[in-house]
């Protein structure tokens, strides 16, 4: 095994989190309802995985770009305290660390406003290949497509196994470019707009006929609530499980949850767990995010989260 065990790319951003009375509509005064609306959370996709995974003990490491800024605002220190290493980041003087303001509103709708910065594609430059030496996975996820492709390229140079997790964001991932990752990679995620938007793309009545054509897996559907599908392919032929949620008495912030999943399905894989096994996981780290506002705010430590999931295992066994 290489110096890191988990590669992630995405967006780094710092969020803005701002709850408004009624839908934003132009023309009119929306009333911002949380006096926290200053706050900066810390994240992006690649960032949220990186750091719940580091929390789980999986050394893990985001490839990104940040702009000068970036010790003065404070994610610098933020990325030092979950003890997640620094050698994949870049540092853009001149340039500012991305932000995001993510509006909220009384129906529960979002509204998402992302001033790239330093993660801009014209600030992308080839990758440092030894970073990638002996990865056990790559992982994927919304950034500038020159990033991805650089990145994708690395892990396929380096024969890293990628993990993609599907966006609906076609400057991100224009057609040609996402059909090669949802079929050079080896584990997909998505939800189930993106599910359908697959199955269009290339006109199949199942999201299962990607394992005909492609290198994948195990293929995860998320539904919210609802719980997740895995998909897997197995030598008896495709099987599909339904896995449950770990439900959640008080949910806070939905937000960043999605990422957690994937971080606490990565951890189980990682550990040689059975897939139906590794959703489980994903279900009860998104569990922790659900119950605080911010992305990494409650993400918890490996023996605080193994302790949850054995109590999920306890209830299901009786």
């Amino acid at each position: 095994m290489g110096q890191f065990e988990v590669l992630t790319s995405g967006y780094v951003s710092m969020d803005h989190i701002i709850k408004i009375a009624s839908p934003a509509t132009i023309g009119c005064t929306s009333l911002v309802t949380n006096k926290n609306n200053v706050q900066i959370y810390y994240g992006g996709c690649s960032v949220n995985i990186a750091y719940g995974l580091n929390r789980l003990g999986v050394n893990t490491l985001p490839v990104l770009r940040v702009g000068g800024d970036y010790e003065a605002n404070g994610f610098k220190h933020f990325l030092e305290a979950g003890n997640v290493p620094l050698e994949g980041i870049r540092v853009i003087e001149e340039e500012a660390t991305s932000v995001c303001y993510l509006l909220q509103d009384n129906n529960n709708d979002h509204i998402t406003i992302f001033y790239p910065g330093a993660m801009d594609s014209k600030y992308a430059v080839p990758m440092d290949g030894s970073l990638f030496e002996g990865a056990r996975l790559g992982v994927i996820t919304v950034a500038a497509r020159e990033d991805n492709e650089e990145f994708y390229r690395q892990c396929m140079e380096h024969e890293v196994p990628v993990v993609f997790g599907m966006k609906d964001d076609f400057d991100a991932f224009p057609e040609a470019f996402l059909k090669t990752l949802l079929t050079g990679s080896k584990i997909i995620f998505t939800n189930e707009v993106e599910r359908e938007m697959i199955e269009k793309i290339y006109g199949f009545s199942d999201i299962t006929k990607l394992f005909e054509i492609g290198k994948a897996d195990v293929i995860v559907t998320t539904m919210g609530k609802d719980g997740s599908i895995c998909y897997e392919r197995t030598p008896e032929g495709i099987c599909t499980r339904k896995i449950g949620i770990c439900e959640a008495e008080h949910i806070v912030d939905a937000t960043g949850s999605g990422d957690a999943y994937m971080a606490g399905f990565i951890y189980g894989y990682l550990r040689g767990m059975e897939s139906v096994e590794c959703c489980r996981l994903g279900s009860v780290l998104s569990w922790f995010v659900l119950q605080a506002e911010g992305c990494c705010t409650n993400l918890p430590g490996e023996e605080q989260f193994l302790e949850k999931y054995r109590e999920i295992r306890a209830c299901k066994e009786t």
